[in-house]
């Protein structure tokens, strides 16, 4: 069994890492001025931007059963910085579900398909959860819109090497419940959109680490310590993706880009600002 220890020292105050919230100055998602839908792979996705447009393009990816408000928190931080473009991916928020099974490859190629409509060759990507699956699959599929990639609590398997067995518990709980309701009479679009993106996350994704070793792209990999995805896993990625970093949060979860946002925004900032290094301790002390 590997035992690793990550000791990091940063000069920041200790409030940093409390359990912070943000405080926006719009009400991200539901935000009239800045949104609008894009005809996208036979659906209208919905999106808002915030920002210069001549600026560098970030693009913000959402998790599982989340919508733009998700990453408020990164919006109000990044928006003054660069060109911020954040989208309701398909069965989620806004923007349609479409006839197509939902996969993430499907998802990809949504989002691949909205840089194009927005005529935008490259850009940063922050993606959370399912968010930064999708970004992964990006880098892997089209490798010429990724410049950087922060891949956050993302998976490139389904199963329990990747996922804490509470987690596959809780989603096989999800989806009976909603079956049971569909064969109840339950039509309606919530239960339709809640059992798609649970079988989502049940059957998917399902990626190679020969496919990680193509990736480009600089990335960083995030989690918090106390997070759904299981470390050794994260860390399987980040071994496997020839130009990455890795950050695992001290006292956080799943879900530290909301609650521990304030550290968050500073490490990604770090990341995308600074030409990319992978420095070793072996070429500091022996000198190789």
């Amino acid at each position: 069994m590997k035992f690793i220890f990550l000791i990091i020292s940063f000069s920041i105050s200790a409030d940093v890492f409390s359990q912070d919230t943000c405080i926006t100055s719009v009400n991200y998602g539901q935000n009239i001025p800045a949104g609008k839908f894009a005809q996208v792979n036979n659906i209208k996705m919905y999106y808002e931007t915030y920002g210069d447009s001549s600026r560098q393009p970030l693009l913000l990816i959402h998790g599982n059963g989340g919508y733009i408000n998700a990453e408020r928190c990164q919006i109000e931080y990044f928006r003054s910085k660069y060109y911020v473009i954040i989208a309701d991916s398909r069965f989620q928020g806004k923007s349609d579900n479409g006839n197509e099974e939902l996969t993430f490859d499907l998802l990809a190629k949504d989002y691949n398909a909205l840089l194009n409509y927005l005529k935008i060759d490259s850009a940063y990507i922050i993606g959370q959860s399912d968010g930064g699956i999708i970004g992964l699959m990006m880098a892997i599929q089209y490798p010429n819109k990724v410049k950087k990639l922060v891949a956050t609590s993302a998976n490139i398997r389904p199963d329990s090497n990747a996922l804490y067995r509470w987690v596959i518990v809780d989603m096989e709980k999800t989806i009976k419940q909603m079956e049971d309701k569909i064969a109840r009479g339950d039509t309606s679009n919530e239960t339709l959109r809640n059992l798609t993106v649970t079988n989502l996350d049940y059957k998917y994704p399902n990626i190679k680490n020969v496919e990680l070793l193509k990736i480009k792209a600089e990335v960083l990999m995030m989690a918090g310590d106390a997070d759904m995805i299981k470390l050794e896993h994260i860390v399987e990625m980040y071994q496997n993706i020839p130009k990455s970093q890795l950050f695992i949060m001290p006292g956080a979860t799943h879900f530290m880009l909301r609650s521990e946002h304030s550290l968050f925004n500073q490490i990604v900032e770090r990341f995308l600002n600074n030409p990319f290094k992978r420095p070793t301790t072996k070429a500091i002390i022996v000198g190789e």
